[in-house]
């Protein structure tokens, strides 16, 4: 037994010796390859141009890096889901952008410490600085045009009416069609505006019914005109009527699937548009196509500050307040030595040298 003992050890030793190579040539092939960084756009956090990668994000990581002595290579994963995938299936060893600190999130990957305060927020087209200009744009001029066409013919018709009762009531008046109708418009405009023709000793019963009927379709009219121009600066208060979270029910919304945002409209049962990505729902803002983007706080605030003359605006307070973390895989030794660098470039100023950069307030 002792030799057959003896036996089994040597091999296993021989085998051992065979293998030990390879896993060191593996080991030391894994600490040479850089660091994997899964990322994607999300201003200002991550812009992306060609295999050049900054905003505030990027540049934090980067000093990290830096400081880590650790070499690194972005990878474009897309959306801030597919980064976390990414780093779950470990085809990356760090995810980087604005991803949203979340229980469910913790359960599938570890967060650094949260290094930006976010929330939810609202954009909505903004109102014209004049109040005027806003009116007259409200007004459904397709609208009113047909509408006053069709008074146009209304008052043609019954001028010819009258016309032809005054040739009947006085036969010696005189006056050619032209004349004579052109002479009745006016009347029945009078009529319209007073009520009245002419005399009210005046004889014929069927003249008089034709005059009330000419007042009342004049009320019709003026009716009919003042309730298309209410009804439209009505919808347009309604549609600009969004100050905060409380006033999205009833409004078209959009924003990104799979967002901490998607997750809160969902819940409050509000359905909404799904774009691709906040520039998208921005875009769709700006043609009118929808009535509000809910997204986060930051990236809101950074569209809207370079949109055209003020076009957009945030508006309420920020709501569902959320911190953003980097990503590692669960048990990564990797966070500890991320957190120490924060801290390092908390207590040094760094982090608020980089902040600044992206957002502090332009002249």
């Amino acid at each position: 037994m002792g030799r057959w003992s003896g036996i089994f050890s040597l091999v296993g030793m021989t085998l051992w010796l065979c293998a030990a190579p390879s896993f060191a040539a593996e080991a030391a092939a894994e600490k040479a390859r850089p660091l994997r960084v899964a990322t994607g756009a999300v201003a200002p956090f991550v812009f992306t141009q060609d295999d050049r990668v900054t905003g505030f994000s990027a540049d934090l990581w980067s000093e990290l890096a830096r400081r880590m002595r650790i070499e690194f290579a972005w990878i474009d994963a897309g959306s801030r889901a597919n980064q976390l995938d990414s780093v779950r299936r470990g085809d990356a060893d760090v995810a980087v952008s604005a991803i949203v600190m979340t229980p469910e999130r913790e359960q599938i990957a570890d967060f650094s410490q949260a290094y930006f305060d976010s929330g939810l927020q609202i954009m909505v087209r903004a109102e014209e600085e004049s109040p005027i200009l806003a009116t007259l744009e409200a007004i459904p001029w397709k609208a009113i045009g047909k509408l006053f066409a069709a008074a146009i013919v209304l008052v043609f018709l019954w001028a010819n009416v009258l016309w032809i009762i005054e040739r009947t009531l006085k036969p010696n008046l005189g006056k050619g069609y032209l004349a004579g109708v052109g002479n009745e418009i006016w009347n029945t405009v009078l009529i319209i505006a007073t009520g009245e023709h002419g005399d009210r000793s005046d004889p014929g019963t069927f003249r008089r019914i034709v005059i009330a009927c000419v007042w009342l379709m004049g009320i019709v009219l003026i009716t009919q005109l003042t309730a298309t121009v209410t009804s439209s600066q009505t919808v347009r208060r309604l549609r600009s009527s969004i100050a905060g979270p409380g006033d999205l029910p009833g409004k078209t919304i959009a924003t990104v699937p799979g967002t901490v945002a998607a997750d809160y409209l969902a819940h409050l049962q509000l359905p909404f548009v799904e774009v691709p990505g906040p520039a998208a729902g921005i875009e769709l803002l700006k043609q009118g196509s929808v009535q509000a983007m809910v997204f986060d706080a930051p990236t809101l605030r950074y569209w809207a500050a370079r949109s055209d003359h003020g076009a957009l605006e945030v508006v309420g307070p920020v709501f569902r307040p959320e911190k953003y973390g980097i990503v590692v895989p669960l048990g990564s030794p990797l966070r500890k030595r991320i957190n120490e660098a924060l801290l390092e470039i908390y207590q040094d100023g760094t982090y608020e040298h980089i902040h600044d950069k992206w957002f502090a307030a332009r002249q």
